[in-house]
């Protein structure tokens, strides 16, 4: 299998490639989410080519880990795949075993209520939207969910007045229930919230860019322009879109 070549080219540079023995878990945490990112940004871009080479680049960095882990004597590479096997065989009874699981939510709900603790496995290292739209996922899977975005939608509406009212470090934790709270009502509108961000970010990067470039266009310093004339291309820029 081709896999087997791939792994033989890990273990061939863990060998010969000064950069590649120095390596350690430790090391390359960061590149786990660097490629892990390249991935997602490759998906939203729907670049296939791209797509196919971040897919590459993590299948390559997990036999990377996995040799590592090897060499250590800590773990042996089929025991590796065998567990994993094993794991997946075991969250899938309606594949493999006789368990009628009749549709997509009766899955997740089996999978939901088979764990002892229903927040366990989240990494605290998640992005702090993505982290609470699984956390809003689990608990609703057990039954704790707004039956429509309506309530989220008030939530919201509640946490912007508190955080009005609120002063110092009120404002902070207030600030933190309202995030929460728009991540409940995106949610609920099949909005990903991640997404929804990136996407505002990519938007107010493009039309400052505009911004900047038409006061250059005028003439203008920046250092001595103010926030109404600003404002004023903005909006300008916002019709023209």
């Amino acid at each position: 299998m081709k896999t087997d070549d791939l792994f033989r080219l890990v273990k061939t540079l863990r060998e010969k490639c000064p950069w590649d023995r120095s390596q350690t878990l430790q090391s390359l945490k960061g590149k786990v989410i660097e490629e892990s990112y390249e991935l997602v940004e490759a998906i939203s871009e729907d670049d296939l080519a791209a797509i196919m080479e971040e897919i590459g680049d993590v299948m390559f960095l997990a036999m990377f880990l996995a040799r590592i882990l090897e060499e250590d004597g800590k773990v042996d590479f089929d025991q590796l795949i065998e567990s994993t096997i094993k794991k997946y065989r075991a969250k899938h009874p309606h594949v493999f075993e006789e368990k009628e699981l009749k549709d997509e939510n009766a899955v997740l709900e089996f999978w939901h209520k088979s764990k002892e603790d229903i927040f366990a496995g989240i990494p605290e290292i998640l992005p702090a939207l993505l982290a609470a739209k699984v956390i809003q996922e689990r608990a609703a899977r057990l039954g704790f969910d707004w039956p429509t975005h309506a309530g989220p939608l008030g939530k919201v509406r509640e946490e912007l007045s508190e955080i009005d009212k609120g002063q110092g470090s009120e404002r902070h934790e207030e600030m933190g229930d309202l995030l929460f709270a728009c991540v409940n009502l995106a949610r609920h509108l099949n909005i990903d919230p991640e997404d929804a961000l990136r996407n505002a970010n990519k938007k107010f990067v493009r039309r400052f860019r505009r911004v900047l470039k038409e006061l250059k266009s005028r003439g203008r310093d920046i250092d001595s322009v103010g926030l109404e004339e600003m404002d004023a291309i903005w909006d300008e820029i916002k019709r023209q879109e």
